[in-house]
């Protein structure tokens, strides 16, 4: 075993290490927010760590020099290419639903500026007619 892979095994261990931490603390985080209806990001968000995780595992396996397993059924590599495209989906759905809830949000607030100067622009129209 080089340097090179030693590093490389040192270094999935430690992804390891902090994809189970970010994991736990988006369960935490989905723990406090439970009642909360626009949640929906972190849901997903805490589905990509797990995938994270996963992937992590797998890639450690491969950087070690395992490439199958199950007796020789299933290809290492190919595993954590498919749970590198899972993670980066998950993340990416998360984007989309904040995206979407920020949009929305604005659209609302938009909305209430807009039902609350109307009334006040129709009152100003009235006192200047009446003068």
């Amino acid at each position: 075993m080089d340097g090179t892979n030693y590093v490389s095994i040192v270094l999935g261990y430690a992804n390891i290490f902090i994809a189970l931490f970010i994991m736990a603390y988006a369960y935490l985080f989905l723990q406090k927010t439970n009642e909360h209806k626009d949640r929906r990001p972190w849901d997903f968000l805490f589905v990509a760590s797990f995938l994270y995780l996963i992937f992590q595992i797998f890639n450690t396996l491969y950087v070690s020099g395992v490439t199958m397993v199950l007796s020789n059924m299933v290809d290492i590599d190919m595993v954590r290419n498919i749970f590198a495209f899972l993670y980066s989906g998950c993340v990416l759905l998360a984007f989309i639903s904040q995206h979407d809830l920020i949009l929305r949000s604005q659209l609302i607030l938009i909305s209430k500026k807009d039902s609350v100067s109307r009334p006040r622009k129709e009152a100003q129209k009235d006192v200047e007619f009446k003068i």
